[in-house]
């Protein structure tokens, strides 16, 4: 199909890139009918785009490229400043956002937004925002109501630093308590978010076994100048004690172990990521576990009614 006018090519790329910078997606069909050329056109015009990117990549001008995106069946502008999540991965990670029921809502709200602003097209944006609108507005934020999102990563940087850390701290009853903590590891368990800290010379008698503490407890907290050291052979590893603490009580690590009777033994196994199962011959499991803490442990199992045999 032929072009009406010699220069209407330049006006057209330019008009994609546009449309491309400020978050359209690029459908060869759609553009080749609103431009009256061809599909290969658009093609040639989208490759004129990536070249032109490419030389500002090679001279250090912005790593940017435009993409294929099969999800949503276009072409989408992409660069290191840009979210490249997928709708599907969005969507996914917006929903274990709100299920975690950890922040408050105006906070929730904000990142979820975010997201959504940074990761998709603007024509995409409108069919995400509805997906989510309903449950955000009937979105439960836990009852301490404190805003934790800044005290959340400042307390990261102290692990990160390696930095003492002079807090105040409520109880679950009620008592206020001071000290100076070794920060070591920061977690999110069932609507609350927790540091994992030594205190004192704690650490010397039960290396490995930090305290945990709720950080919307954490009442005042001063980042000091100081530094700690851990040695080599104590070294808190967040993954293996996150495998060993479920239920966010510490204490020194212990074997349980207990018959289980119920229908589903999938769903003790991810409840508790170290267990180890064996059938027996009445179709119960016998199953171990290591965790940090029995009181946690001893209210889950409790609470399982008669499909546990303790």
């Amino acid at each position: 199909m032929k072009e009406k006018e010699p220069t209407r090519k330049h006006d057209r790329v330019l008009e994609i890139y546009t449309r491309l910078m400020n978050g359209e997606v690029a459908r060869k069909q759609e553009l080749a009918e609103e431009y009256s050329v061809s599909p290969r056109s658009i093609q040639r015009d989208i490759d004129s785009i990536r070249e032109f990117l490419s030389d500002r990549t090679a001279r250090g001008e912005g790593v940017t490229d435009v993409i294929y995106d099969y999800s949503i069946k276009g072409f989408r502008l992409v660069s290191a400043r840009t979210t490249t999540l997928t709708n599907a991965e969005l969507f996914t990670a917006a929903k274990i956002l709100l299920e975690s029921r950890s922040l408050r809502k105006d906070e929730m709200e904000r990142i979820v937004q975010k997201l959504i602003e940074t990761g998709l097209p603007i024509s995409e944006r409108r069919k995400m925002s509805e997906l989510l609108g309903n449950e955000l507005f009937h979105y439960v934020e836990p009852r301490h109501g404190r805003e934790l999102i800044d005290r959340v990563w400042e307390l990261a940087d102290a692990v990160h630093a390696r930095r003492l850390v002079e807090m105040t701290y409520q109880k679950t009853n009620g008592e206020v308590t001071k000290a100076v903590i070794k920060p070591v590891g920061i977690m999110n368990s069932e609507y609350y978010f927790y540091l994992l800290a030594y205190i004192g010379e704690r650490d010397r008698k039960y290396a490995g076994y930090p305290t945990v503490y709720r950080i919307d407890r954490i009442r005042d907290y001063k980042l000091l100048e100081e530094t700690f050291r851990v040695p080599y052979r104590d070294r808190f590893e967040e993954g293996e004690f996150r495998k060993r603490i479920p239920f966010m009580y510490s204490g020194k690590l212990h074997r349980a172990s207990f018959v289980y009777k119920g229908s589903d033994i999938n769903a003790v196994l991810d409840r508790l990521p170290t267990a180890q199962a064996v059938r027996r011959e009445d179709g119960s499991y016998l199953v171990t576990a290591e965790v940090f803490g029995e009181k946690g442990l001893n209210m889950w199992l409790r609470g399982q009614g008669d499909a546990v045999e303790i």
